[in-house]
């Protein structure tokens, strides 16, 4: 049986600026997934239950894997 390898990602975000809210604010994740995609599906789950932003009203700004420390 082969196990999925997990990797932990960091993902930075935010909501779409609107006129109402020029800078909206940013919001950093850390989560651990098989790859980048489900990452930022997670990120998106997470960010509309924890502060109602949509991935249809946002934006991913950076996804960066963070590696482990030798």
């Amino acid at each position: 049986m082969v196990g999925y390898k997990f990797h932990q990602y960091q993902i930075v975000g935010r909501a779409l600026p609107t006129e109402k809210d020029e800078h909206p604010k940013i919001y950093r994740m850390k989560l651990w997934a098989t790859n980048e995609v489900r990452a930022k599906s997670k990120y998106w789950y997470f960010l509309r239950k924890i502060k109602k932003v949509k991935k249809s009203n946002g934006q991913v700004l950076a996804i960066n894997e963070v590696l482990r420390r030798a």
